[in-house]
């Protein structure tokens, strides 16, 4: 046998007042639709223009060895000074990086004779990235590359404008112990840095 259950009328204010809030929730959710894409946009917007703007510099390895991992690393490590003071002087001059790519092959000159290294000054193709919130799309950057041999290997790669390097790994023998992040949290906090 069902239960029989006493239905209760609700007076004609509550009924207005449910009515006013579930119209107000349709606006607000309303214009949630169409102002966020738009506000996203925006967003993106201005850190292209930044990221187009900006001035990397780009080292390849010959290939994937450990070997020639190693001397990229090792040439990174030198050449880190030059891009350094490029960063200390916050301006972006043709001069200034034409001096810089001179320097840099004066460098490998003298102190990596035995190793084939090739400096181009222009605009070169970057792989995407993503550094913490932030995400850099493949496409053709105003920079310096370094090539080392072949230049078949994973690369490393740095801008200037605003300074984004890859973090340095650090030689551990204890177990590095991922941290767990939530993309969306990771995406809203990258919106108001």
């Amino acid at each position: 046998m069902l239960n029989e259950y006493k239905i209760i009328r609700l007076p004609k204010q509550n009924i207005l007042l449910a009515f006013v809030r579930l119209v107000l929730m349709a606006i607000v959710l309303e214009l949630c639709i169409l102002y966020i894409p738009s506000l996203i946009g925006a967003a993106q917007e201005t850190t292209n223009s930044e990221q187009e703007n900006d001035f990397r510099i780009r080292v390849i390895a010959n290939s994937n060895t450990a070997s020639d991992q190693l001397e990229k690393e090792q040439l990174v490590k030198d050449l880190k000074p030059y891009f350094n003071l490029v960063a200390a002087t916050n301006a972006v001059d043709s001069e200034q990086f034409v001096t810089l790519k001179q320097q840099i092959e004066e460098e490998l000159k003298g102190n990596y004779p035995q190793v084939h290294t090739q400096v181009v000054l222009g605009d070169n193709l970057f792989p995407p990235k993503r550094q913490d919130a932030m995400f850099y799309p493949q496409n053709m950057y105003h920079s310096i590359v370094v090539k080392i041999g072949d230049a078949r290997g994973d690369n490393w790669w740095c801008s200037i404008f605003p300074s984004v390097c890859e973090p340095e790994k650090e030689d551990k023998v204890e177990e590095e112990q991922e941290q767990v992040t939530f993309f969306i949290w990771e995406w809203i906090k990258g919106l108001f840095e």
